[in-house]
C-alpha cells in the first residue's frame, strides 16, 4: 500500500479553472401575506470568501408555474446587497419563488439559487399541499454502497435510508438475506432514516432487503441491486488537519482521480495499479476553503467508476454562532428589549438580523450554511439541512445519497466573464427594413452638414432620476444598428426618459426606443423545484390560525380589525389634479363622468386628430351635449363646428358630464380647455418617446419602530407588526454590537435569526425562540 501527500499550496500553480459563486438570500420572515413586503439581504461567495469580483446580482420572482412576475438587478458591494420585493395581491399560489444568479451563471439556469417564499393564504384552515404530500405513510427504502459500488472479496459498507413519500426520513427496522438462506443481517435506521452496516457480498449470489411497514407489523421487501466493480473511491476525515482519499482496485489498472472543492477543480491526476490493492492520498484541510469536497474515479477511457463526497470540518468549524447577551428583556406590550452580539476571534463580520413575532413562521429549514455549502450540489431539496448540519455523520450520509449529477466538464468550459457596473443603453426600433433606409438618409444629411461645418448632430435625450426636480438633457448619436449609450449613466429604482428629434429633418419618422439595463439575456421562465418539492415549506404554515392577515389583525381581546391601507395616487391622477387646479374655476371644479388629458395620450402625440374625432372616440355617446370652451358656453353652430375641427394639439384638458349645472344651464355638457397661442408647443406631434425605465433595485429602508416614552406606548394605535426588527447592514467589529427593538401589542415572544459572513469567509448563523 502506498500513501501520497498532496501539498495543496502548490496546486494553484498547477491548475486554474473556472470558479462559480454560491448565493444565499436572507429574508426578514419565513412566510408572507399577499401584498406584504419581503425585506432581504443577498450574500454572494466565491472560493470561500465574499465575492468582490461580481458586481451585479439578477433576481427573478414568480409563481410555481414558472411565470416571472418581477425582474430586478442588485448592485453588489463586496458580495452583498439588500433590498425589498412586494408580494402580489392577485392570483392564487402557495409559494412564490426567487431565482438569483450572477453574470457567470446566467447561461446555466440549473446553477441558479432558488429561494422559496411561502405564502399564507386568506384561509389558513384548508389542508395544505404539504399535508397532501405526506398523506401517503408508506415507508420507502433505498440502499447505497459507500463509494458507489461493491468490490467482490473485500468488506464493503452499505448505506441504508428509510423515508416516507416526499423524502421525510423515518425510523424502521429490517434485515438483509441471501438466496442461499445462510445470511440474515438485521439493521435499524434512526429517526432521520439512516444507518450503515458492513457487508461482504459474494458474486453470483442474490440478495434481498426486507423492512417493516408503517404499521410496524407487516413486512415488505425488494431485491438488492448488487453492482460489482473492480475499483472505487472513498474519503475519511482523519482528524487534526488531514483528509484521506482511498482508492481501491482488485486488479492491475490505470485510473484518473479528480478532486473538487465546491465548483472549483483541485487536481486531476493518474492513479496506476500494477496489482490489486489500495492507495491513500492525504489532503491538508487548512489549505482548503469550506465546502463540499468531491472526488471522482474514472477509467482511463473516461468512464466514471466511483464518486464520493465529504463536508469539510464539523459543524463547529463550518459556521460560527455569535454570543447573544440580553441586557433588557420585556414581555410588556410595546416593551423595550436590548441585547448585544459578539464573535470571538474574528476581526470583522457582515450580518443581517431579523426579529419576528413568535406567532409568525420563520425559515427553520433553510439557512446560510445549507444554502451556500449544500443546496447547490444536492438533488433532493426535501432534506432538513439544519438538522443534518447538527449531526455530522448523518450529513455524510446525505452527501452519499443525494448528490446532483453535475457535468463539471461543461462548467469548466464556460468562458471566464468580467462583471462591471451597468449603464443605460438604448436601441431605436422601426418597422421592418425602415431603419436601414432611415440611417442612409441620416448619413447623407450628416455628410452635407460636415461640408457646411455644422458638425454631426444626433438625438435629444433627457433623463430625470428619482428625487430630481428637472430633467438633464444631452445629445446621443446612434450607430448603424440603432444602438446608443449614455456613458456613466447608472441609477437606482427608476429613471424618467425623453427621447426626441432624431435629426431636425428626420424628426417625424415613426420609431420607439427599447432600453436595456443589463448585460445578460433576461430569463424567459423561472427555474424552480419540481412540483413534488414545492410544498415542503407549507405544512406548518397553512394549518395554523394567525393573528395577522393581509387585510386584518386580531387584538389581544380577540377582536378582528381591518388594517388601514394607505391610498396612493397614480402619476396620471396627479397630472389630472394639476390640470384641474390650473384651468378650472370654482364653479367648474368637481367630479365629472369622464376627464381626459389628451397631451399624455400616445395617439395624440403621434398623429393629428380633430376635437370631433377625439370626442367621438372617447365619450361614445349619441351626443356630447353643449360645449363650453374655456368655461364659456358656445351657442353659435358655426363657432361649434369651427371648434370641433380644431386640432387636439391646441386642447389641453377635457371634462364630460351626463348632467352639468351652471347658473341657468342644466344638462349634458362637455368642457373643453384650449391653450392660448403663446402656450401651444410648435413642436407638438414630433416623434417623442417617453418612458420610465428600471435600474438597480433600491435598497429602501425598513422603519424599525421606536417607543421612546411611556406616553407614546399608551396613546399609540394597536401595534400589529409581524417583523419587530430588521437590519441588513450590521457590521460587527472586534467589540460587541448593541441591538434595541420593541415588542408589538401582542408581546408573546419572538424569534431572533442572525446570519452573515466574516471577513475571513466563515459563515455565521444563530436562530433562537424567546421565550423557549
Amino acid at each position: 500500500m502506498k500513501n501520497y501527500l498532496l501539498l495543496l499550496l502548490l496546486l494553484p500553480f498547477l491548475l486554474k479553472s473556472q470558479t462559480l459563486p454560491q448565493i444565499f438570500v436572507h429574508t426578514d420572515r419565513g412566510a408572507y401575506f399577499p401584498g406584504d413586503t419581503v425585506w432581504f439581504k443577498a450574500y454572494v461567495m466565491n472560493e470561500g470568501l465574499l465575492d468582490a469580483e461580481s458586481h451585479n446580482l439578477y433576481l427573478n420572482m414568480g409563481n410555481g408555474d414558472g411565470v416571472i412576475r418581477q425582474r430586478s438587478i442588485l448592485l453588489l458591494k463586496n458580495g452583498m446587497a439588500a433590498g425589498y420585493l412586494v408580494v402580489p395581491r392577485q392570483g392564487r399560489a402557495n409559494n412564490l419563488f426567487l431565482n438569483a444568479y450572477t453574470k457567470a451563471m446566467a447561461v446555466r439556469p440549473e446553477l441558479y439559487y432558488i429561494k422559496t417564499i411561502p405564502l399564507i393564504p386568506e384561509s389558513t384552515t384548508a389542508p395544505s399541499s404539504a399535508s397532501a404530500l405526506f398523506q401517503d405513510n408508506e415507508i420507502q427504502l433505498e440502499t447505497y454502497p459507500v463509494g458507489g459500488s461493491f468490490i467482490a472479496g473485500v468488506e464493503n459498507e452499505l448505506l441504508i435510508k428509510s423515508y416516507l413519500k416526499g423524502g421525510k426520513g423515518i425510523s424502521t427496522s429490517g434485515r438483509i438475506t441471501d438466496s442461499a438462506g445462510s445470511l440474515s443481517m438485521p439493521f435499524h435506521t434512526d429517526s432521520t432514516g439512516y444507518t450503515r452496516i458492513k457487508i461482504n457480498p459474494e458474486p453470483n449470489t442474490a440478495y434481498q432487503v426486507f423492512w417493516r411497514r408503517a404499521d410496524g407489523r407487516d413486512e415488505t421487501g425488494s431485491v438488492m441491486d448488487i453492482n460489482y466493480v473492480s475499483s472505487k473511491v472513498m474519503m475519511q476525515d482523519m482528524g487534526s488537519d488531514s483528509i484521506r482519499i482511498t482508492v481501491q482496485s482488485n486488479m492491475a489498472a490505470n485510473y484518473e482521480l479528480e478532486a473538487r472543492i465546491n465548483y472549483r477543480q483541485l487536481f486531476n491526476s493518474p492513479v496506476d495499479f500494477s496489482a490489486s490493492g489500495q492507495k491513500n492520498i492525504y489532503l491538508k484541510k487548512s489549505d482548503l476553503e469550506q465546502g463540499i469536497l468531491q472526488v471522482f474515479l474514472r477509467h482511463n477511457t473516461g468512464k466514471l467508476l466511483g464518486r464520493s463526497a465529504h463536508m469539510l470540518g464539523p459543524p463547529s468549524e463550518v459556521f460560527l454562532t455569535p454570543e447573544v447577551v440580553f441586557n433588557q428583556n420585556s414581555m410588556e406590550e410595546k416593551g423595550r428589549n436590548s441585547f448585544s452580539i459578539a464573535l470571538s476571534g474574528e476581526t470583522a463580520a457582515y450580518l443581517s438580523i431579523a426579529i419576528t413575532d413568535i406567532q409568525m413562521p420563520v425559515d427553520t429549514i433553510d439557512n446560510i450554511v445549507g444554502d451556500i455549502y449544500l443546496k447547490p450540489y444536492l438533488q433532493n431539496k426535501n432534506n432538513d439541512l439544519k438538522q443534518y448540519l447538527a449531526h455530522q455523520d448523518k450529513l455524510q450520509d446525505i452527501l452519499q445519497n443525494h448528490l446532483k449529477p453535475i457535468n463539471f466538464g461543461e462548467l469548466d468550459r464556460l468562458p471566464v466573464v468580467k462583471d462591471s457596473l451597468l449603464y443605460l443603453k438604448g436601441k431605436i426600433l422601426m418597422r421592418k427594413n425602415e431603419w436601414t433606409r432611415f440611417y442612409a438618409r441620416y448619413q447623407k444629411l450628416m455628410s452635407h452638414d460636415k461640408k457646411s461645418k455644422v458638425g454631426q448632430r444626433g438625438a435629444s435625450f433627457g433623463y430625470k432620476k428619482q428625487g430630481d426636480k428637472q430633467m438633464v438633457y444631452t445629445e446621443v448619436v446612434p450607430d448603424s444598428s440603432g444602438w446608443f449609450s449614455i456613458p456613466e449613466l447608472t441609477f437606482y429604482d427608476s429613471l424618467e426618459t425623453r427621447f426626441s428629434q432624431i435629426y431636425r429633418d428626420l424628426k417625424f419618422d415613426e420609431y420607439k426606443i427599447s432600453y436595456h439595463f443589463s448585460d445578460v439575456t433576461p430569463s424567459e421562465r423561472l427555474y424552480i423545484p419540481a412540483k413534488a418539492e414545492q410544498g415542503i415549506h407549507s405544512g406548518v404554515i397553512n394549518n395554523h390560525r394567525y393573528y395577522y392577515g393581509a387585510d386584518y389583525y386580531i387584538d389581544n381581546k380577540g377582536m378582528r380589525h381591518i388594517r388601514e391601507v394607505p391610498v396612493y395616487r397614480s402619476k396620471q391622477q396627479k397630472r389630472l389634479d394639476a390640470l384641474e387646479e390650473k384651468y378650472t374655476s370654482h364653479a367648474f371644479k368637481g367630479k365629472a363622468k369622464f376627464v381626459f388629458d389628451p397631451h399624455s395620450e400616445e395617439q395624440i402625440i403621434k398623429r393629428s386628430m380633430s376635437l370631433q374625432q377625439y370626442l367621438q372616440e372617447k365619450i361614445r355617446r349619441p351626443t356630447y351635449g353643449s360645449i363650453f370652451l374655456n368655461e364659456r358656453l358656445i351657442s353659435e353652430s358655426n363657432e361649434v363646428n369651427l371648434l370641433l375641427e380644431s386640432d387636439m394639439s391646441q386642447i389641453i384638458y377635457v371634462k364630460y358630464y351626463d348632467y352639468f349645472r351652471f347658473h341657468d344651464f342644466g344638462g349634458q355638457a362637455t368642457l373643453v380647455y384650449q391653450l392660448t397661442p403663446s402656450e401651444i408647443d410648435s413642436d407638438f406631434g414630433k416623434r417623442i418617446d417617453e418612458q420610465i425605465v428600471s435600474g438597480y433595485l433600491g435598497g429602501g429602508k425598513f422603519q424599525n419602530k421606536v417607543y421612546n416614552q411611556t406616553l407614546a406606548r399608551l396613546v399609540s394605535d394597536y401595534d400589529y407588526r409581524p417583523t419587530l426588527y430588521w437590519n441588513p447592514d450590521v457590521q460587527l467589529q472586534q467589540k460587541e454590537k448593541p441591538v434595541i427593538f420593541y415588542n408589538n401589542s401582542r408581546a408573546k415572544g419572538y424569534w431572533i435569526t442572525i446570519q452573515g459572513v466574516t471577513q475571513s469567509g466563515k459563515l455565521v448563523f444563530y436562530q433562537k425562540r424567546y421565550p423557549n
